[in-house]
């Protein structure tokens, strides 16, 4: 199995568990439904972030749909995690329906856009091997607590990382506003 293969498969069991939740009357099964879900995603995320994407930037560069679907996460760990903080109140549909909509609006680009273009950079084979490593990881992701993982990619988009985590430490810092203005001063 090819490593989009993989992902895809996952986004389906993702959109089935959210169909799960809509349907549940039961908060008890909902709550258990939720943590299901969100286990998944944090265990997806955690596979495209260490193994997906940077095979892919290193193939491709950072494209602008590469991008888009690094800041993407963000904002899905985002809505992950307000709905979690929501788990038994008012406002868990609320914000299980803006997660939904996020989470369909990424797997759309991903599948339609993303994915032929990763399919033709990457080749099958290299794309094969890829998922090897991703189904491991994903396993062991998934066997933990979502909730700390979910917290310190949150911590990295808040300051303002972007790429996946191994191409981040290859980066050198960007100097942050001012800095500039002040280093002009200094000389």
């Amino acid at each position: 199995m090819k490593a989009t293969d993989l992902l895809q498969k996952q986004h389906k069991v993702v959109a089935d568990l959210f169909e799960k939740i809509e349907k549940s009357k039961d908060d008890a099964k909902k709550k258990d439904l939720f943590e299901e879900l969100a286990s998944n995603l944090a265990a997806h995320d955690a596979i495209e972030r260490e193994i997906f994407y940077p095979a892919c930037e290193t193939k491709m560069g950072i494209t602008d749909l590469l991008g888009e679907a690094l800041a993407e996460h963000g904002v899905v760990e985002f809505c992950l995690y307000l709905a979690d903080e929501a788990r038994g109140e008012d406002d868990f549909d609320y914000k299980m329906t803006v997660l939904k909509e996020t989470v369909q609006h990424h797997v759309e680009e991903e599948e339609k856009e993303f994915f032929p273009k990763v399919e033709k950079a990457l080749g099958a084979p290299l794309l094969e091997e890829l998922c090897v490593e991703m189904e491991a990881r994903f396993e062991e992701a998934k066997a933990s607590d979502f909730r700390g993982p979910l917290h310190e990619n949150l911590r990295q988009v808040l300051d303002g990382a972007l790429e996946p985590a191994p191409a981040k430490s290859a980066k050198k810092p960007v100097a942050k506003k001012g800095a500039k203005k002040t280093a002009k001063k200094a000389a």
